[in-house]
């Protein structure tokens, strides 16, 4: 199994409070996009999170990618690659055609990389070291915990589904 697959859970959604904190400080889309929506921190208040519950289309992220960059600076583009090197191979479809390909072993996206790999238990598991995942009114929306620029965090990419955590591994999956 790949080595995306061993971090604990517990962990991970500290870690993506840590990264919009981070971005809400730094990075001039989120602060515009959260200020519009009478937020002046990133906590979601309930009744206060915004249009689509805080998320970015993914459309709207590729047309901003500039405004991605945090203050300090930093590439401006995505890496549909990002993350291949940390998965077992596997066939590779993009994540609005995951449902359709039973054999497939990886979903990747061309703006947020590798999202999640098919586990021995048949369930895609995200790769949660890299990668958090929330339900949206958007469908999953995305964030990428390790990539510093462009910051991408709730990017929802259109494709209706739900986080859950594997009854076998105890691992956040997507169900699609």
């Amino acid at each position: 199994m790949a080595h995306c697959l061993t971090v604990r859970p517990l962990l991970w959604t500290p870690t993506y409070r840590r990264v919009v904190r981070t971005a809400f400080a730094t990075v001039p889309h989120y602060r515009e996009l959260w200020a519009l929506h009478g937020r002046t921190d990133p906590t979601l208040v309930p009744g206060r999170t915004g249009a689509h519950a805080g998320a970015t289309p993914a459309e709207v992220a590729v047309e901003r990618l500039p405004d991605l960059v945090p203050l300090k600076g930093g590439p401006a583009e995505a890496n549909p690659y990002r993350g291949l090197g940390t998965v077992p191979l596997g066939h590779p479809v993009p994540l609005a055609a995951a449902r359709d390909h039973p054999g497939a072993g990886i979903i990747r996206d061309d703006l947020l990389g590798v999202l999640a790999v098919r586990a021995d238990c048949g369930r895609w598991h995200l790769c949660h070291r890299d990668v958090y995942a929330r339900a949206t009114p958007l469908g999953l929306a995305f964030t990428l915990l390790r990539q510093r620029s462009p910051m991408l965090v709730d990017i929802a990419p259109g494709t209706p589904g739900a986080v859950g955590a594997c009854p076998i591994h105890g691992n956040p999956v997507v169900e699609l």
